[in-house]
């Protein structure tokens, strides 16, 4: 029985000749370059949760006197 894939969605990003470089240098370092970017990009996420959820706007009633 073949193993269920964990990745599947593919997202391509542009990255400069500096990151690229930068990148190429891990690998010769031995890091798994494709995990490395995806904890970054975790860790990103996580760091920034409150923004990245849209805030709920409190509705006001016109007929409703203010207190």
């Amino acid at each position: 029985m073949p193993k269920p894939k964990i990745y599947t969605k593919v997202k391509v990003i542009k990255i400069t000749e500096v990151q690229h470089q930068t990148l190429l240098k891990l690998d010769s370092y031995n890091v798994n370059v494709a995990r490395f970017i995806r904890e970054a990009i975790a860790e990103k996420i996580k760091r920034e949760y409150a923004q990245l959820i849209p805030k709920k706007k409190k509705q006001r009633c016109p007929f409703k006197p203010l207190k």
